[in-house]
């Protein structure tokens, strides 16, 4: 915080199996990370940032305002975005996605010969796409405009998933106000619970 960089972010760790932390950990080498003690932990991140000016504006991330960081933003609420180069992923903002070959030598190769990189292609559903948008929306501090979702999918989220919403908002992780829905900062501690119930 003594730095001020205009933009922070502030990620829980993730061990995945197969690194060497994972086997340090399974081994008794290193601790277990403790979820309680994460959750306290994020918690106190939350406070002391925005204690200092910053915005909380994505459940990892924090800027100064006019600093919010507007490459990750295009991927939060569904902006197409281009990538070219090796490993390159882009998104035509409707329903197909694409990814470049992410072997250097593969890729120079296939460019060389005039011919596409591109190794592989998505094309999301109607499903995907709605439960893409209330994911990464409820990653938004803003939360999910309603009406908006409604015009898109057509249908009323709050019907689509009412008792869901009831026993997450009795929980305390989101809140429905102003025609949107929102994670709570518990709610921000607690996401993937509140996703997973909403997948």
């Amino acid at each position: 915080m003594k730095l001020r960089p205009e933009h922070v972010s502030l990620y829980l760790l993730d061990v995945h199996e197969g690194t060497p932390l994972a086997d340090q950990i399974r081994s008794g080498m290193r601790p277990k990370p403790d979820d309680d003690l994460a959750g306290e932990m994020y918690s106190t991140m939350i406070k002391r940032v925005c204690s200092a000016a910053y915005q909380h504006y994505e459940i990892s991330n924090f800027c100064l305002p006019g600093f919010a960081a507007r490459h990750n933003t295009k991927y939060w609420t569904s902006a197409p975005y281009y990538g070219f180069g090796c490993s390159a992923h882009s998104y035509d903002g409707a329903r197909r996605r694409w990814a470049n070959e992410r072997d250097v030598m593969k890729y120079v190769r296939l460019v060389e010969k005039d011919e596409l990189p591109v190794v592989e292609r998505t094309d999301l559903s109607e499903e995907d796409l709605r439960s893409e948008s209330i994911f990464l929306g409820l990653r938004l501090m803003r939360g999910i405009d309603l009406k908006n979702y409604q015009e898109r999918f057509g249908q009323d989220l709050r019907e689509q998933y009412n008792g869901e919403l009831r026993r997450l908002m009795e929980a305390g992780l989101i809140e429905i106000g102003g025609g949107v829905l929102k994670l709570t900062s518990r709610g921000a501690v607690l996401s993937n619970e509140v996703f997973t119930a909403l997948a």
